[in-house]
């Protein structure tokens, strides 16, 4: 027989995922207004914005015209508009349109949905378009983004142990979260690249390059790969995409896919670059992606069936005997010495 849920699975479009999520918010407001609120400044709180529903009572007060009456119940005005994104799409016209929907409120909130962390540039981007536009219609609109698996940590946060219907609930919506890959897993994940002959270098300066224009999957590690056995695991710290001007003696900054590039990286992109070139024979004026991490931590998970790792592979952490979600870099290395995995 099949279970009942909460919420219907039999579609994926946007507008089913947008109504499933507010259900999982009234229900909660229903629940508890408290609970609610805190539930939405968790969300919020990376933007210094506080979501402020409480009610007011005066008594006495004078009014702007000179009387006083008996008595206030107040409430100041608030409006969140949510937009619920699939598959990271990045619309802007599309996004200022909605703005469109706020009037003069008090509290203005933009809240952006996705599957995964909004990258910095597109946040830039998104920022300067909102400040125009607050400008140029008298509005204060805030700008929030979240994703889907924020929302169910914070949802699961502001519980009590006895809040079992809201824990019910909240455990159905992120089983269709996961049904619907809804929920990013890269924190699970490890990246296996191969390294060949510049396993060295990369242990050396704690980075790993490859051509800017392959493909990329969010992940929390990355696992160098060579003879059969991931030989080190670290944590990403920045990743760019940047070229080395030798003409100019300088970097080139494209694009940074994740967190912010330090001067101290920059020097490590020419030095890299130039010892590639001189080492490998690769050439200084192509554009690549460099992966930098806190530490490489060295281990050695060997491979167990037959053959060479073809490309680009990733390994679960969760399916590993042992792993436990808190484990650091140093942590999962030391558990995967001397074990063996297949794929």
């Amino acid at each position: 027989m099949s279970e009942v849920h909460y919420f219907p699975r039999y579609s994926q479009k946007e507008n089913m995922v947008t109504n499933n999520t507010l259900l999982l918010f009234r229900r909660l407001y229903n629940h508890s207004p408290i609970k609610f609120t805190e539930f939405m400044n968790a969300l919020f709180e990376n933007n210094d914005i506080v979501l402020n529903t409480t009610v007011k009572f005066k008594q006495q007060e004078k009014a702007s015209s000179g009387s006083v009456p008996d008595g206030y119940i107040e409430q100041e005005s608030i409006k969140v508009v949510i937009e619920t994104k699939l598959y990271g799409q990045k619309n802007l016209p599309q996004i200022k349109k909605h703005w469109d929907g706020f009037e003069n409120e008090d509290q203005q909130i933009f809240l952006w949905i996705n599957k995964e962390p909004i990258s910095g540039d597109y946040l830039d981007k998104i920022n300067k378009v909102l400040n125009t536009y607050n400008d140029d219609n008298q509005q204060n609109i805030q700008f929030v983004a979240t994703t889907f698996k924020d929302i169910c940590n914070s949802f699961n946060n502001v519980l009590n142990d006895y809040d079992l219907e809201m824990k019910g609930l909240i455990d159905d919506y992120e089983s269709f979260c996961n049904e619907t890959n809804l929920i990013d897993n890269s924190d699970s994940k490890i990246r296996v690249v191969l390294t060949g002959k510049t396993l060295e270098q990369n242990l050396k300066y704690n980075v790993y390059y490859n051509p800017a224009d392959r493909g990329y999957q969010n992940t929390k590690y990355l696992g160098l790969y060579k003879e059969k056995a991931v030989r080190a695991i670290g944590e990403f710290s920045c990743i760019v995409d940047a070229q080395y001007i030798p003409k100019a003696d300088k970097i080139d900054i494209i694009k940074e896919v994740k967190g912010s590039v330090t001067e101290e990286q920059k020097e490590i992109i020419k030095e890299v670059t130039i010892e590639a070139k001189h080492k490998y024979g690769y050439q200084l004026e192509e554009g690549r992606r460099f992966f930098f991490v806190d530490k490489y931590y060295e281990t050695n998970y060997m491979k167990k069936s037959k053959g060479a790792v073809q490309g680009t592979r990733y390994i679960d952490l969760p399916e590993i005997d042992g792993i436990d979600q808190d484990m650091s870099a140093a942590d999962i290395a030391e558990l995967l010495n001397g074990k063996t995995w297949e794929i």
